[in-house]
């Protein structure tokens, strides 16, 4: 496996198995290498269970210059840009208190294989 990983909440892995959630983003750092196309990683949740997902596309996107089509892909709430910011600056604000609008993030898509 290339790489394993968890959300913080169980919620946003039904959504990856039921195919609402088909992208996640993370903080960018020059520090850690992004994920790469083709590459096959595994989520799990907090009951073990595990879905092997492909990632079809990588990106660099200021948090400021998201917008409707990448929440939407995001696939949570109600799908629109004004929640999406809601749950990622909160999210953002909690892991790293310096986070800042402007800051780069890497926006994975991916598809579910297992």
């Amino acid at each position: 496996m290339d790489n394993r990983w968890t959300f913080d909440n169980d919620e946003l892995f039904e959504l990856v198995r039921n195919g609402h959630k088909r992208g996640t983003c993370g903080r960018y750092s020059d520090a850690s290498p992004m994920a790469n196309v083709g590459e096959i990683q595994e989520i799990f949740n907090s009951h073990g269970e595990t879905i092997r997902i492909q990632i079809t596309s990588v990106r660099k996107c200021r948090f400021c210059d998201i917008d409707d089509a990448w929440a939407r892909t995001e696939g949570e709430g109600d799908l629109s840009l004004e929640y999406w910011r809601k749950v990622h600056i909160d999210f953002f604000n909690k892991y790293y208190p310096d986070f800042q609008e402007t800051d780069l993030l890497e926006l994975n898509e991916f598809c579910v294989v297992s």
